[in-house]
């Protein structure tokens, strides 16, 4: 299988672009499977759609869009951290037959610059367990996703992650990035990614995650899955416009 993220980018001035990024990591079974298959499309965020999305954080919606972190260009939208993510528990694996499930998914989103020459950190669709909130400590460049005194520690942490890094950190290979994690904030791989943050253009993302790893050891049998993000002294906007997702049962 294949960690596979295709982004164009469009706006009103420019010709639209496309960034093509494909890695390709061996895998053996590490399907995901689920005896109920998992699906659903929100081409936009209306209110009724809010009931099918938790919170957390400096998250909310508004006008049809997920804002992740705080879009308030004043002092306050600096050290924002928000969750948005799907409400009901997805199966990653059955534990009676120990078969896993496949799954894709696809969102549009935007992380616009509102300083072009001081911008951060980043965003990330993440799996983590179904009971999983926002760690304290977690502004910054780690992204909602990991507390500032665990975020090396594979060992505690249990939470798979793209991250769409806008941010060099020390950890960090450049500072835009796509990168893959497991249970650390420092990706087990990653790709460089020549962003339109600067400009604010919409990327489309499509995302098939696998590794050579298997998940049953890094996740339980239910999880969560949804988008993470934050900024630090530096600050960006992050929403996301459109979501969709499918979980398929393997034959």
């Amino acid at each position: 299988m294949a960690f596979f993220t295709s982004a164009s980018y469009s706006n009103q001035t420019q010709k639209q672009t496309s960034l093509l990024i494909f890695i390709i990591f061996t895998l053996f079974h590490t399907l995901f499977y689920t005896a109920v298959s998992v699906s659903f499309n929100f081409s936009t965020f209306q209110p009724n759609s809010n009931n099918l999305i938790d919170f957390d954080g400096d998250a909310f919606s508004s006008n049809g869009v997920l804002l992740l972190t705080k879009n308030q260009l004043d002092g306050s939208i600096t050290f924002s951290v928000g969750r948005a993510s799907y409400d009901q528990p997805v199966r990653l694996w059955d534990r009676r037959t120990n078969k896993l499930t496949d799954f894709t998914t696809h969102f549009s989103f935007v992380m616009k610059a509102v300083d072009p020459s001081r911008f951060g950190d980043g965003l990330a669709f993440f799996i983590a367990p179904f009971d999983s909130s926002i760690p304290n400590n977690s502004a910054g460049g780690y992204l909602g996703l990991f507390s500032n005194e665990s975020a090396f520690n594979t060992k505690k942490n249990q939470l798979v992650a793209v991250e769409f890094d806008s941010f060099q950190n020390t950890w960090d290979p450049s500072s835009d990035h796509v990168g893959i994690n497991v249970n650390s904030i420092q990706s087990v791989a990653t790709v460089a990614w020549k962003s339109s943050i600067k400009n604010g253009s919409v990327a489309d993302a499509w995302i098939c995650l696998s590794y050579a790893i298997d998940l049953r050891d890094v996740l339980p049998e239910f999880v969560r899955i949804g988008f993470s993000a934050a900024t630090g002294s530096w600050i960006e906007i992050h929403n996301i416009l459109s979501w969709s997702f499918n979980s398929n049962l393997l034959s």
